[in-house]
């Protein structure tokens, strides 16, 4: 038996969900902001929003029609402060209670749109017609989409040639694209399934219309059929290319990477001094700063990021200064992080064995780099013992999003830092 209820909306989780509770349990409701009454219908384990009776005054009109069923953007409807309070609240939550009283930076840019300089879309055909566009939030469901108000100008563009080109290769499917040569479109296709004979043909005829390059994944295969130059690019700390491998990791906001690296580079405080940097990816961060270390080794464990790495290190004539490792960040750790500092920029699982290393044999600073504040508070307890956090900084990378990014540098306390 179901029956409505009006219920206060408590906070936002870090999925971006209002939390409400009924009873002892909490529930996660789409589209609801802290503060505000809404109308709600208990159907066994769910609950079902039916309508807010009184809204937040950080309430604000999407300005995306696909909002809200598409799951690009989660905070649409949230004033820009609100979106600031919320992120630092997620946070501050996270870290152990010792560092919640902190001071915490943060930074974002004025314009929230057309930031995004790469995107993971799905396609299908219906009708025969193929239909590209982002997932539906919490599912499968493809929403279809003609353009994109956060992606810049040169992926919206490429949009109609991609999405014409798609239903040769296979009924289903997903791409990464991204800027590459030039500023121009590069795209990675991933069909569900072996992909029709036509398929083959779709990386030349991308290229032939403009894209930078173009790779086709057949499953089962270990390297993609190719056409052109399919690597994003992104502008690296210098100015000068910074190329990542195909469907490798790189920062999407392109405008706000500088002030993260900067951010980096301040808490390093590398100048000659010998640094260790793990998870180093195309080396984003590492030739910043390779440009101001006496010695440098940097720690990556994918094959196509560590060529990428050591091609961007040698464009600068820093590949004799680098150290490039293909390992994994916990062998690093297990055969010991020798320097002055390390930086580590994990993935959303963090960096557990890492830190228990670093606690047991500190060294002068780390910089934590972190794009999920619940294993950065776990890894930060690890920490403190051996360590004093002298900074944190948080970095919008995702506007419309409860995505933060964060820059935790910490010093070694009193006579347990030095070089091991």
């Amino acid at each position: 038996m179901s029956s409505d209820v009006l219920v206060k909306v408590d906070r936002l989780a870090q999925s971006g969900e209002g939390v409400v509770k009924l009873g002892a349990t909490a529930f996660g409701l789409a589209d609801t902001l802290p503060g505000e009454l809404v109308r709600v219908r208990r159907e066994g384990a769910s609950l079902q929003l039916l309508g807010v009776e009184s809204p937040s005054a950080e309430r604000v009109a999407s300005g995306c029609g696909a909002f809200p069923r598409c799951g690009g953007c989660t905070w649409q409807h949230l004033s820009v402060a609100g979106q600031r309070e919320a992120r630092l609240d997620t946070l501050r939550r996270a870290l152990p209670a010792a560092l919640r009283g902190l001071s915490i930076g943060y930074t974002a840019l004025a314009s929230r749109d057309a930031w995004r300089a790469r995107a993971r879309l799905g396609w299908q055909v219906v009708k025969g017609q193929a239909e590209l566009g982002f997932r539906a939030r919490g599912a499968r469901e493809l929403v279809a989409l003609s353009a994109c108000p956060v992606l810049v100008p040169g992926l919206n563009d490429a949009l109609p040639r991609l999405r014409a080109a798609l239903g040769a290769v296979s009924r289903q499917g997903e791409v990464s694209l991204g800027l590459g040569a030039e500023g121009r479109a590069v795209v990675s296709i991933h069909p569900v399934g072996a992909p029709l004979a036509t398929g083959f043909a779709v990386p030349e005829a991308l290229v032939a219309g403009g894209f930078a390059g173009a790779a086709l994944w057949v499953p089962g295969a270990s390297v993609p059929a190719t056409a052109g130059d399919p690597r994003p690019c992104n502008e690296g700390f210098d100015g000068a290319p910074l190329w990542l491998a195909v469907d490798g990791f790189g920062q999407a906001h392109q405008a706000l990477n500088r002030q993260l690296v900067e951010a980096v580079l301040r808490g390093a405080e590398a100048e000659g001094r010998v640094v260790f940097e793990l998870h180093a990816g195309a080396g984003n961060f590492t030739v910043a700063l390779a440009a101001a270390a006496r010695k440098m080794t940097a720690v990556e464990t994918d094959e196509g990021s560590v060529s990428c790495l050591r091609a961007n290190l040698a464009l600068r004539g820093f590949g004799g200064r680098v150290a490039v490792r293909q390992q994994s960040a916990e062998a690093a750790a297990e055969a010991g992080l020798r320097g002055d500092v390390v930086v580590l920029d994990p993935p959303r699982t963090g960096a557990r064995e890492v830190c228990e290393a670093l606690a047991k044999n500190p060294v002068r600073r780390v910089v934590y780099v972190s794009c999920d504040p619940p294993t950065l508070g776990r890894d930060l307890g690890l920490l403190l013992g051996a360590y004093e956090v002298a900074s944190i900084e948080g970095f919008e990378m995702f506007p419309q999003t409860p995505h933060l990014e964060s820059v935790v540098t910490l010093v070694a306390r009193r006579g347990r830092g030095g070089r091991g």
